[in-house]
């Protein structure tokens, strides 16, 4: 039963994304920042949707609603990169309320994490400068024989009201080169991925 729901709720997030995409996109061309901003709201819609549903399969139907504790629903953070190379990158978190974020893990493609990076920040917007050494560790992980775009994923590790959470945030890491007088720079550019 619980699959199907599931199920269900994944047609209807989707059915909803593709409605509100059309329409979007028949009135005006939208940014990538707003499209990944009304992702993450549906995402926590449907995460709150499947958190309530989990609740009420162990919860015993003899208890009056009123006595039935309501989980507070938990936005997640909407995530971008500010900044480009060669000026310092920062991927900032932004939510509706207080936060914390404690760690940042770098992860390779295939999930192992490679390096992490304690933070111990808090509040509604949080910046974090990307630490260019860790992108190379994560870029030279893995023998590569082009400089073809690799993607990773940042796991941010968060807390709100006492519950902890991890935030996965695709990426991609991709090189670039700049000519500075006579010598060419290599540098390496970070962006998010939906």
């Amino acid at each position: 039963m619980g699959s199907v729901v599931g199920g269900l709720l994944g047609a209807i997030a989707g059915a909803a994304l593709a409605a509100y995409v059309q329409k979007r996109r028949a009135s005006e061309r939208r940014d990538e920042n707003e499209f990944r901003r009304t992702l993450a709201e549906l995402e926590a819609e449907i995460e709150e949707l499947e958190f309530n549903l989990r609740g009420r399969k162990g919860r015993l139907e003899s208890a009056p609603a009123s006595q039935r504790a309501k989980p507070s629903a938990w936005p997640r953070p909407f995530p971008e990169v500010r900044g480009e190379p060669p000026e310092q990158q920062y991927l900032v978190l932004t939510a509706d309320r207080n936060f914390k974020l404690s760690r940042i893990d770098y992860v390779s493609n295939r999930g192992t994490t490679v390096v992490s990076e304690d933070v111990e920040k808090s509040g509604s917007r949080i910046e974090v400068p990307i630490n260019e050494k860790k992108i190379s560790c994560v870029w030279y992980l893995f023998q590569r024989v082009s400089a073809a775009p690799m993607q990773f994923q940042f796991r941010c590790h968060l807390s709100l009201d006492g519950v902890e959470t991890e935030a996965v945030l695709p990426a991609v890491i991709q090189q670039r080169f700049m000519r500075i007088g006579l010598a060419r720079t290599l540098f390496r550019q970070v962006t998010l991925t939906p």
